[in-house]
Order: structure tokens, then C-alpha cells, then sequence
């Protein structure tokens, strides 16, 4: 049998028994995988269902809670007042909220009032069923709450329908109790509700009572499988349609409903058609693949053999590596020629080699981004190669090194020759690099990395040596960076420490005397950073930096040593020439805090000298950093206390505190404070507290500060930080680290809820409550970036009716009523 038909006959056995294999394979797997796809659709879309009937219940039961937790409703079970009835259960009343029901039932179990419409007829009336008021007994559960908070929302079948309903007790608008009844909200799960649930999910949903009699057939083969453990059921109806189910129970946990929705069985289809597409497509793949491999057979494989027996007496005639042999016979022959040809390739791919080994040396040395070049030294001397990448690094062309034998001497830096030229008589011999500076064409720059291997004759005569030059200017200059940041501060740009401990031990060892030292302390800067950020802090720190350094002469070493610390090092000078250093750091701070009265610069400065060499340099540092502290002793508090200014005039330049508020506030508090009779001791730090309350909303964002729209959670929590940090401004500040406490405890509320302590009660103290409730009324009568001015007689209605929740209960009536004598005005 010829090699064509065994090849023919192995490709279509093999083709159609992958062909029927994949088939198969194909039909079970991937229509398995489309049918679990449409199946879990399915169950998504049950779910969907399921969900926006939860959201209609809790929706409802939102509805019931805003009525039920009502002030009004409250005294409305009581007094049943006709001004309530007309007011708020109104037919349009009723009808924008979507209920067919309302119902009033008081702690005995009584119907206080009821009322219904048809929402779906014109707000027709209808009579609550009685069989809805059967359920409306006092053991039942849609009456028992068991706090103020409970409720109970769901469905439950009467004759007339399966209706939505909310229970919710009716307490107070706080929800207080005790619970005097309870508020009902029903609304039918009729046909309309049902297309209305069909259109907002985009599904074809049906609702059967399963006390119904007449169950169609496959809900009732679903109830069959549908249970407390399998609680949704999917199966497809035809071939067009795929069905799910599921279970509703009502309110006392019993079944009551059973869902069904309809889904197109499209994804099944799609998986059908996907299955003969792929066959369809393999079948045809497979054709062509087949008629190709048959197509390269004849081509690449037998004719090829015919073209050896042709080629024999040709490649004995000619003798050329490049003619192979034309096979003749059958496949012993077909070896036999294969394997002179592959003799002959091997013969002539050496000789390619050999030829392709050279061009690609001279490609990769002609293309290298480095020079490479070879310099011979005998017969004599001058540049047998040189790359061109020698024309980009230093301007030059290779033949103007060809020509110029001693150009290396006109392209060294002139620093560096020397070296150049002892290089090239005594080339190194362990391979090591060596830099130094060349001249470009242009006059430019640069540092070039030499890297050279020298070759000797036997007599040990110098021949030739072959190097790679490249350019390492970008390197050197990031490693004289790297040097610089070393001994560098990265803020100020000062000297740092570490040079600074290096340079009192140079000086430790100098002859060079008296030696100075100069100590500087930043004063209040981590009052500045808690209060106003790092980078305020930061700021400070390079202000205070240019003082120093701008005090001192070029060659006096400064440094920063710390966080807040600099430290001046310099030889030339006694101490009248330090303190005339110091007098210049005191104008220059002088200076500054005149053209920057936002945020004074206060420093600490101390200085010792040396005079005695048996002195080491660290005690010298000691005693000068001691100076520095006794001055701190006596300045840091003044200067403390001039940043809390700054912030309080910084917090009223931000226009958060309205004009007058201090003021006002002042006087409310004084005038409460008075008419309980507290100490005037007390009320001179209850006046310093009104002005100084708020000073922690320095560090408050003004993105938060004068927001117009409520605060997220997040924005909320940052605000309520202002009360931490202007305790720590206050603790800060001798004048005000008597009222540091209340500032901190100044939005604690009577309840508990306040913040940032939870303090509760008389826990309080009692600054902080009265201040509370002056502080209170003035911003609601004021105008607010966020809200405009409210009424005196709503403010004090407001004020009252957080009495014993955010305020003092027995301080809110004295307020009011020196509210109402203008008491205030004395003050």
C-alpha cells in the first residue's frame, strides 16, 4: 500500500471517531450546563420577587411606624378628638400612603376608630370585613408588642383577599411608653398590587391562596414538593416556558400563598443551538483541516520524494553543498537520500554559520548603545575599531578616531589626563572599571565608566587592549543625591544629625578654639500639628529653618537635630558673638511674626562655649541644650498661649462663629448661671468657656465646617473631634487649662447619648449643661451656613422638647423663663 492511501485512510478514521466522540461529549455537557444556567436564573428571579414583597412589607410597616410613633396619635387613642380625624385620615390621606385599611385599637383590645377605601375605585368607601376584625383580639399577636420598638408586618388570607398588613404599638414621638394600643395597615394583595409587582420586576408573577380550591395543576404538583427545608421549586412547563415557585407564609408563620413565576426558556434554546452550531463548525474544521493535511502530504511530503530521484546524477554533476538530492523508488530510497541531504545541510549550514557569526558581532557592536573599540600599541599605535555609538556619547566619529591616534588626549577632562595617560602606558590587568571625565564634542561634561582588557605578546610587550566606554553621568548624579540626602534634613534642606555628630567630633579634635554651640527649640509645634496638621507643622519648621540659618554666617555649620530641635556648630567667635547670633534669631522671629500673624514662630534658644580643650564637645551640646530649656521654662507657655490666640482668631477669620455669638452667649450663660445662684468664680470661667468652646474646629476641615447638606458617618466623626482637640489647646494654655475639661465635655447629652464620653446625668458638669442649652438657642436663632435663623418661640419649643434628653431638665424651665423677662440684657 502506497504512503498516500495509508495516510488517507488514518486521517478519515481518526477525523470521524473524533467527530462522533466530541458529539457526544458536547450534547451531554454542554446542554447539562444551560439547563442548571436557566434553573438558577430561575431561582434569581423567584428571589427577586420574593425580595420586593419583603420590600413592600417593610415599606408598609415604615408607613405604620410613622403614624403609630406620633405625639398626636399618642393622644388620639385616648381622646379619639375629631380635629385629629379631620386632619390626618382624610380619604387623600389614606390613599397616598396605598392602604386599603386603617385601624385604631386601644390597650383593651377595643376598635377606637376604622376606616377603608378602595384605592383602586375612586377612594370608594369600604367597611373593614369583619373577618380582618376577627383577628383583632387581645391574645392575638398582631396585638402583642413587647417594647415600644416591635412590630409585626406580613400577610394574612381573608375571604375577600390576601392582604399586606403592619401592626406597630403606638408610643410617643421618642418612643416612649407605655404602650396605649395599637396602629393597623393593611393594604389587598390583589390583582392590581400583583401587576404592579409584575411590572416593577419585569416578571410574569402569579399569586394562588392555597386555601383555594380550584389550584391548577402544576402549583399543586409544586406544593407537593415544596417544604420547610426546600423552600423554592423550578420545572419547565413546555418547551417555551420554565416555571419557579416558591412558599409565602403568613404572619403566624403558616403557609398562605404560593408564588409562581414564568421565565422563557431561552437560555435552554440558546444552549440547543450552541450545540449544533459547534458541531456544525467542528464537522467543517475538520474538512478543511482534513484537506489541508492531504494538500501538505502531496506537496511537502510526495513530491518531494520525486524531486530526490531527479536530483541524484545533478548534485555527483555539480558538487555544490546547496543542491540535494531528487528521490526516486520507494521509501528505502526516500531514507537513504534523506540522509545525504541532511549530511550536505549540515556542511553547508557550517559554513552559513561561520558567515553569520561575523555579521552578527559587527551588528551587535555596531548597534551597542556603549563604545566598544579596540587601541593597538604595535606596530603602531592607533584605533583598529571603535563603534559608532561613539559618535552619541562624545560627538565624535569613528573616523576622526581612526585618524587621530592621540584624540584621547583632547577628549579627557583636563583634571583627569594624568590618570588618562598613565592608564594607557600601564593598562591594569585585573579588568576592574575605572571613571573620569570626558569633554564632548560640545564642550559638555560627562563621566564615562572604562572597562579594558589588555593583551601581551610572549615577551610580555604590550599589543592591543579592547574596551567598552559607556556614559554614567545620570548615575553619578544620583549617587551625589543619594550622598547629599545622607547628611541632608529633606524638609528644611539643613544639615541633618548625623553630620552634625560628625562635625562635633571633627571639632572634638580641632585646635580651633573657643567652639560654639547654639541649641534651638521650635515652641508648640505639636501643639501646631494636633490642632492644625503636619503640614502647618511643617511650615513652622521651615519658617523656623530660614530664621536660623538666615541669623548665622555661610560657613557656620546649622542643622536640624530633631523633630523640633537645631543646633548651630561654628569655630570663629566668643561669646559675645553668640549672643549678638541670638539677638539676630530674636529680630528675625520678630520679622516674621509681622508679615505672618496667622501662625506665630516661637523658639527656645540656648548656647555654651568652648574654651577649655579637656571639655568634650558633649558636654558643651549638654550645657547648651540645658540653656535652652531654662528658656523654655520661661517662654513656652507665653508662646503656647500667643498659638491659642492665633487659633481663636483664626477660627473667626473662617467666619464659622456669626458675629455676636461670643457675646451672646456670654450674657445667656452669665444670666442662667446667676439665677441658680452659682459662685462668680465660677461664672468667670463659664464666660471663658463661652468664647472658647468651640476652639477645637480649628483643626476641623472647612469642607466639613460649612457643608450645606447633612454630614456622612465619617464627616460626622471628624466634627465631632473638635471637642479632643480643643482640650488639648486648652490644656496647652494657662488661661485655659481651667475650662480644658468642659470644653472637652461640652456636647454630652442629659441622656447619655452625647459625645465624646457618653456621660449621663450629673455626671456632667454643670458648665458644660448650661452652656449647652445658651449655646442651643443661639445657634437655632442664628443664621447658619447650612440653615437660615428660626424663631425665638420655635427654638424655645425645640429647647423643651429636649428637655431630659439632650438638656438639663430642671435648668431648661429657669431658661425659658429668664428667656421671657429679657433677663439677659443685664448682663
Amino acid at each position: 500500500m502506497k504512503l498516500r492511501t495509508k495516510m488517507v485512510l488514518i486521517a478519515g478514521l481518526t477525523f470521524f471517531s473524533l467527530i462522533a466522540i466530541l458529539f457526544a461529549a458536547s450534547r451531554f455537557i454542554i446542554t447539562s450546563s444551560f439547563a442548571r444556567l436557566e434553573e438558577q436564573n430561575t431561582r434569581i428571579n423567584i428571589q427577586r420577587v420574593l425580595d420586593y414583597l419583603a420590600e413592600e412589607q417593610f415599606s408598609l410597616s415604615r408607613t405604620a411606624t410613622d403614624w403609630s410613633a406620633w405625639d398626636d396619635t399618642y393622644d388620639f387613642i385616648e381622646d379619639v378628638n375629631n380635629e385629629y380625624i379631620e386632619r390626618n385620615l382624610l380619604d387623600e390621606s389614606i390613599s397616598a400612603i396605598k392602604i386599603n385599611y386603617i385601624v385604631y385599637i386601644n390597650s383593651t383590645g377595643q376598635v377606637v376608630f376604622s376606616k377603608g377605601i378602595d384605592i383602586n375605585n375612586d377612594n370608594e368607601p369600604l367597611a373593614v370585613p369583619n373577618s380582618l376584625l376577627e383577628h383583632f383580639h387581645i391574645n392575638d399577636p398582631i396585638l402583642k408588642h413587647s417594647d415600644p420598638t416591635s412590630g409585626i408586618a406580613g400577610v394574612i388570607l381573608l375571604p375577600e383577599g390576601p392582604m399586606l398588613i403592619a401592626s406597630r404599638p403606638i408610643v410617643t414621638s421618642n418612643f416612649g411608653g407605655p404602650v396605649r394600643g395599637t396602629l393597623i395597615m393593611g393594604r389587598y394583595l390583589d390583582a392590581n398590587e400583583i401587576s404592579y409587582l409584575s411590572g416593577q420586576t419585569h416578571l410574569s408573577v402569579t399569586v394562588h391562596q392555597l386555601n383555594d380550591p380550584e389550584v391548577p395543576p402544576d402549583m399543586s404538583l409544586a406544593m407537593d414538593n415544596l417544604s420547610e427545608e426546600i423552600t423554592e421549586y423550578v420545572r419547565p412547563l413546555d418547551k417555551e416556558t420554565i416555571a419557579g415557585y416558591a412558599m409565602i407564609n403568613d404572619i403566624y408563620g403558616d403557609p398562605a400563598l404560593l408564588l409562581r413565576i414564568d421565565w422563557p426558556r431561552d437560555v435552554y434554546k440558546q444552549g440547543e443551538t450552541s450545540v449544533a452550531y459547534f458541531v456544525f463548525s467542528l464537522v467543517l474544521a475538520g474538512t478543511i483541516c482534513l484537506y489541508v493535511i492531504l494538500l501538505l502530504l502531496r506537496k511537502m511530503v510526495l513530491s518531494r520524494l520525486e524531486m530526490i530521484s531527479d536530483s541524484v546524477i545533478a548534485i555527483g554533476d555539480r558538487s555544490d553543498l546547496s543542491a540535494r538530492l531528487q528521490v526516486t523508488g520507494k521509501d528505502e530510497l526516500s531514507g537513504l537520500a534523506a540522509a545525504i541531504n541532511g549530511m550536505l545541510a549540515n556542511l553547508e549550514q557550517t559554513q552559513q554559520k561561520l558567515e553569520q557569526d561575523e555579521v552578527r558581532f559587527r551588528a551587535l557592536a555596531e548597534n551597542a548603545q556603549d563604545v566598544i573599540y579596540r587601541y593597538r600599541y604595535l606596530p603602531s599605535p592607533g584605533f583598529e575599531y571603535i563603534s559608532p555609538s561613539v559618535i552619541s556619547i562624545s560627538g565624535y566619529t569613528p573616523e576622526e578616531f581612526y585618524a587621530d591616534p592621540q584624540i584621547t588626549n583632547k577628549i579627557s577632562h583636563p583634571d583627569d589626563y594624568p590618570d588618562r595617560v598613565s592608564f594607557f602606558k600601564n593598562p591594569p590587568r585585573d579588568n576592574a572599571p575605572h571613571i573620569m571625565r570626558w569633554v564632548h564634542k560640545n564642550g559638555m561634561v560627562f563621566w564615562a565608566e572604562h572597562r579594558e582588557v589588555a593583551f601581551y605578546d610572549e615577551d610580555n610587550n604590550l599589543l592591543a587592549i579592547e574596551g567598552i566606554v559607556r556614559d554614567v553621568t545620570a548615575r553619578r548624579q544620583a549617587e551625589e543625591q543619594l550622598r547629599h540626602l545622607s547628611l541632608h534634613d529633606p524638609l528644611t534642606g539643613l544639615y541633618n544629625r548625623a553630620y552634625f555628630e560628625q562635625e562635633m567630633r571633627r571639632a572634638e579634635v580641632g585646635r580651633k578654639y573657643p567652639v560654639c554651640i547654639v541649641v534651638c527649640d521650635v515652641d508648640g509645634l505639636k501643639l501646631v500639628n494636633d490642632t492644625l496638621g503636619h503640614e502647618k507643622g511643617d511650615s513652622l519648621l521651615v519658617a523656623a529653618a530660614g530664621v536660623i540659618k538666615s541669623s548665622f554666617r555661610e560657613s557656620d555649620m546649622v542643622a536640624r537635630i530633631g523633630g523640633d530641635e537645631f543646633a548651630v556648630l561654628f569655630s570663629e567667635g566668643g561669646e559675645d558673638t553668640v549672643k549678638q547670633a541670638c539677638g539676630r534669631i530674636g529680630k528675625a522671629i520678630e520679622n516674621y511674626n509681622s508679615t505672618n500673624p496667622e501662625l506665630p514662630l516661637s523658639i527656645s534658644v540656648g548656647f555654651a562655649v568652648k574654651t577649655d580643650p579637656d571639655t568634650s564637645m558633649n558636654e558643651i551640646f549638654k550645657v547648651a541644650d540645658n540653656n535652652m530649656y531654662r528658656e523654655k521654662l520661661h517662654c513656652s507657655q507665653s508662646g503656647r498661649s500667643a498659638i491659642v490666640q492665633t487659633l481663636k482668631k483664626a477660627l473667626e477669620a473662617r467666619d464659622f462663629i456669626t458675629e455676636g455669638h461670643a457675646e451672646r452667649l456670654q450674657d445667656l450663660v452669665t444670666g442662667l448661671a446667676r439665677a441658680i445662684s452659682m459662685p462668680e468664680s465660677k461664672i468667670t470661667e463659664l464666660r471663658l468657656l463661652a468664647q472658647f468652646h468651640d476652639i477645637g474646629k480649628v483643626g476641623i476641615p472647612d469642607s466639613i465646617l460649612f457643608k450645606r447638606g447633612p454630614l456622612t458617618s465619617e464627616e460626622a466623626r471628624e466634627m465631632q473631634r473638635h471637642s479632643e482637640i480643643g482640650h488639648r489647646i486648652a490644656m496647652s494654655a494657662p488661661d485655659l487649662a481651667p475650662i480644658a475639661e468642659f470644653i472637652l465635655k461640652h456636647h454630652e447629652w442629659w441622656n447619655g447619648t452625647g459625645y465624646p464620653l457618653k456621660l449621663k446625668g450629673q455626671n456632667i458638669p454643670l458648665e458644660c449643661r448650661i452652656l449647652a442649652i445658651a449655646d442651643a438657642y443661639d445657634a437655632m436663632t442664628s443664621d447658619r451656613p447650612y440653615r437660615k435663623a428660626m424663631p425665638h418661640e420655635d427654638a424655645i419649643a425645640e429647647i423643651n422638647r429636649c428637655k431630659g434628653v439632650q438638656f438639663d431638665p430642671e435648668l431648661v424651665p429657669v431658661f425659658i423663663k429668664l428667656l421671657g423677662k429679657n433677663v439677659w440684657v443685664w448682663f
